[in-house]
């Protein structure tokens, strides 16, 4: 099993939520609940990625980075107006990126002169641009990322079409943006493929772009595919996908590079805990 977990999201139904979203949770994931999911699968450090549906209002996320600066990194959505003590703020309380979701939006917005400042802005401070949006979408977005000047990571296996799999366009532009270097790819939801098995998607990602490229997440809570799922299972996936134990390791060791974990003292902390 990893030892990062580089995709989850925790909210509450209480928080405010921005108009027109595209879905509204019936449960809360409190920040309790992931760190307990995470201390009872020993997974020593997460990635909290800012919901859709919270829009740029970073408070609950910001305040679990505060709670557990060690063990905890996150993903944020911002204004692109937002001031340059703003940002140096979320940089030190550990945000590492912005998160750009593109499913039922424009995505020609990355390419507002706005948000080609906010990236430069970013940039500087040597955070990553993560993206979410249809394959098809995918060769246009990297398009407008283009003279972005840091990394890119682009959720849920690039999401495909289902019909064409490994032949989706925008799959196969993803492959070659990889070898790039500056690209990643998280490995993580594959039920949001809609039916499309992910395991050839796994392995071509791996045989192009190769574990350092690559990155695992939960997507803790699942939202909206709730149904039937547990941590475990998820973390199983990640084995049946790629069941070379090596790989494993050096995709933790991206992570930790990555969104600027120490590793090595989190890796003594967990032996410790499994020894007592």
């Amino acid at each position: 099993m990893p030892f990062i977990d580089t995709h989850a999201h925790v909210f509450l139904r209480s928080l405010p939520m921005v108009t027109g979203r595209r879905y509204t949770p019936g449960y809360d994931a409190s920040l309790a609940d992931y760190m307990r999911v995470l201390t009872d699968n020993d997974i020593g450090c997460g990635v909290l990625v800012q919901p859709s549906f919270l829009g740029t209002d970073n408070s609950y996320l910001l305040n679990a980075l505060e709670r557990y600066p060690n063990a905890l990194r996150g993903v944020a959505v911002v204004d692109p107006s937002i001031g340059e003590d703003d940002l140096i703020d979320m940089n030190q309380r550990g945000i590492v990126g912005i998160r750009f979701n593109t499913i039922g939006r424009d995505i020609d917005e990355i390419a507002t002169p706005d948000n080609r400042s906010l990236l430069r802005r970013i940039a500087a401070l040597g955070w990553h641009v993560e993206v979410q949006a249809q394959g098809g979408d995918l060769p246009r977005i990297f398009r407008h990322l283009d003279s972005f000047d840091g990394h890119v990571v682009i959720d849920h296996f690039g999401l495909p079409d289902p019909r064409l799999g490994l032949r989706d366009p925008g799959f196969r532009h993803l492959l070659r943006e990889g070898e790039t270097g500056r690209t990643f790819v998280k490995l993580s939801a594959g039920y949001r493929c809609r039916g499309l098995d992910v395991a050839p998607l796994a392995g071509a990602l791996l045989a192009t772009l190769g574990p350092r490229r690559l990155l695992w997440g939960s997507d803790w809570p699942w939202t909206q595919f709730e149904n039937g799922r547990t941590y475990p299972g998820i973390a199983a996936d990640l084995a049946r996908w790629l069941p070379d134990l090596s790989a494993l390791d050096q995709i933790d060791q991206t992570a930790s590079g990555l969104f600027r974990f120490s590793l090595p003292l989190h890796q003594a902390m967990h032996r410790q805990r499994k020894v007592a």
